[in-house]
């Protein structure tokens, strides 16, 4: 009796709290091309990416450098696991191209010798997002896929001009198509028909700004890509402008935090869900506000051990991250990195540090790793190359000069140039902080920093737009005013001439008379 009880108050419990939503995400990057030139950055930004949608609760199935039969085999298992999900995303990096207006995405061993390949070779994007609208409520198609590809010029000669006509460069404009869901997000690295950069550090421009943004506490998908339309457009100095095709019947928000109204929980997708009473709502902010920050540090460890196991690039620290973290963020990478050593594709380097941690008897185990690593936070140091890793343009940096003086530590006016007072705010802040005081960020420094600021740097970006707004309705009716002045004088100008009885021809003999003498006087 008492386990029947326990179940059917279970099922009660089960009914009255929300379920987590269902999110999948199908992320490749693909740069190590065999028949064409390879990019640098695709690995990279699917990588970062991955990690960042799990951070973000999505599953996520994951590839680097894959060949057509590997995409096929990833698309298939995102098409199973995305079957009625509340969010399934596509994102991809690396070569594409459009041919008769579709889309198609290329594979490292792509080859596209003729118009035939091209339906044995590549990946067609209508195909995916078509794995993507069965019974999913919200799609969204991030595309970092218009560099300049050479493959698609070797296609356009060897179709010749009649036929090449249909050979776009970038990628095609995507229809949004009714689904029956609650709608789409379609974006591009750049306009469709034109080709995007593939940017001169670790990510693109694209991908870059989009990791930064898309974790926004509270932001809307809408609010996250006009940031990211902006930092791009700024980044390349005008010379990339993202395309975002949005078709939503209400906000999405990939990273709600609290409620918006008293009394209601509000639901990812933007609409109030069913009322629960205030204070399970507010029990619930505590305990998520209260774990956050260890959360955070549990984040960074990890990928401490991740980053420090890609630096060897060594089979025996990959298997040590797999060994701590079997199924962390990074751990489909591990594995392909195991397997690309394994199969004698790269020569596996000696770890010299492993090495001579191994010698001084020091443990190499994932549990050693773990237990002895430190604070990323407090023992990491800032160093030029440090802040320079996270890829900040100048917006990024007058954001942070802003969360700075949000601390108290005056910059100055945030201008995006970290001069002498910029850095003398960053030391004053690390040291009240406990920080290394080295004048430097870490990225877990930059996440310390966001997280102390976020209700303020909120607040002050609600009143810069209130400001804004005001200013802008005060011109609104100083300009009509000016516009009614001067229609007044116009009209009392053209009443003077009318009513002044002068002959248009005498006033013009008149003028040539008179210009006649002023001019004679300045001759001599």
């Amino acid at each position: 009796m008492f386990t029947r009880l326990i179940a059917v108050l279970a099922i009660l419990i089960a009914g009255t709290v929300p379920a987590l939503a269902k999110r999948v995400a199908l992320v490749i990057g693909n740069g190590a091309y065999e028949h064409t030139i390879p990019l640098p950055n695709p690995s990279n930004d699917a990588e970062q990416m991955a990690a960042k949608l799990r951070s973000l609760g999505f599953e996520v199935v994951a590839g680097q450098d894959q060949t057509y039969n590997d995409m096929r085999r990833s698309v298939m298992d995102f098409a199973k696991k995305a079957y009625g999900a509340e969010i399934a995303l596509l994102f991809y990096a690396g070569h594409g191209m459009q041919v008769g207006g579709q889309n198609l995405l290329v594979p490292i061993d792509a080859k596209i010798e003729d118009e035939t390949s091209l339906d044995f070779e590549t990946i067609s994007v209508d195909f995916i997002m078509r794995q993507m609208s069965k019974d999913v409520k919200v799609q969204m198609v991030f595309l970092d896929a218009c560099r300049d590809n050479p493959l698609a010029r070797t296609l356009a000669r060897r179709m010749g001009p009649s036929r090449s006509g249909g050979l776009g460069a970038g990628l095609a404009e995507i229809k949004v198509e009714e689904t029956g869901g609650e709608g789409s997000v379609i974006a591009f690295a750049t306009s469709p028909g034109d080709v995007a950069l593939d940017g001169e550090g670790q990510n693109s421009p694209f991908t870059s700004a989009l990791i930064r943004h898309i974790d926004t506490p509270n932001a809307s998908i809408q609010t996250v890509m006009t940031r990211v339309t902006g930092d791009v457009y700024d980044a390349t100095e005008k010379r990339q402008r993202p395309w975002v095709n949005a078709s939503l019947i209400g906000e999405v928000f990939l990273n709600k935090r609290t409620a918006d109204e008293p009394g209601t929980e509000v639901a990812s997708l933007g609409t109030t869900s069913t009322a629960v009473p205030q204070t399970a709502v507010t029990n619930a902010a505590t305990a998520a506000a209260a774990t956050a920050s260890q959360t955070n540090l549990d984040w960074e460890r990890e990928k401490l051990i991740w980053e420090a196991a890609k630096s060897s690039d060594t089979v025996a620290d990959y298997e040590s991250y797999l060994s701590a973290y079997p199924n962390g963020t990074f751990s489909d990478f591990a594995r392909n990195s195991i397997k690309r050593l394994d199969t004698g594709s790269q020569v596996a380097a000696v770890n010299p540090a492993a090495a001579a941690g191994a010698a001084a008897g020091q443990p190499n185990s994932a549990n050693g790793a773990v237990t002895n690593l430190p604070n990323p936070q407090t023992a990491i140091p800032g160093t030029a190359e440090t802040e320079a890793a996270l890829g900040w343009n100048r917006t990024a940096r007058r954001e942070i000069q802003t969360r700075l003086n949000l601390t108290g530590n005056n910059v100055g006016r945030p201008d995006g140039a970290f001069g002498p007072k910029t850095r003398a705010g960053v030391v004053a802040w690390q040291t009240a902080n406990g920080l290394v005081p080295s004048g430097y960020f870490t990225a877990s420094q930059q996440l310390l920093l966001t997280n102390q600021t976020a209700a303020q740097y909120t607040a002050y970006i609600a009143e810069i737009k209130r400001k804004q707004q005001a200013a802008s309705a005060s011109r609104s009716t100083t300009t009509r005013r000016s516009n009614t002045t001067t229609q007044q004088r116009t009209t009392t100008t053209r009443r003077t001439n009318n009513g002044g009885g002068v002959n248009p021809a005498g006033a013009a003999f008149i003028g040539g008379v008179v210009g006649g003498i002023i001019g004679g006087a300045i001759g001599r």
